[in-house]
């Protein structure tokens, strides 16, 4: 075991992706916490945007898509859980 310091940047984030890809939610939540959540946001509107900042695969996108109809943007550092959700599920 190497006692060398190393930076975050030689950290392999693929092992990150293929790990967490297997999973609908990267994170912490359930459909019901998002739903719920998402009833503490007063003055919606048709026009209203949202942005899901670190939507993982998005299945707290989803939901959000499901239960609010206005126009959502997710958005995640690791291109290759957006291209999974491309390939693989429904998109968003």
């Amino acid at each position: 075991m190497s006692t060398e310091n190393k930076s975050i940047h030689e950290f392999d984030f693929s092992l990150i992706c293929e790990y967490f890809s297997s999973i609908n939610r990267q994170g912490t939540g359930s459909d019901e916490a998002t739903i719920k959540a998402l009833g503490f946001i007063d003055n919606l509107t048709s026009e209203s945007q949202i942005a899901d900042l670190g939507c993982g695969t998005g299945g707290q996108t989803m939901v959000l898509a499901q239960n609010a109809p206005r126009k959502i943007v997710g958005l995640d550092l690791f291109p290759d859980f957006i291209n999974l959700r491309s390939r693989h599920k429904k998109s968003f």
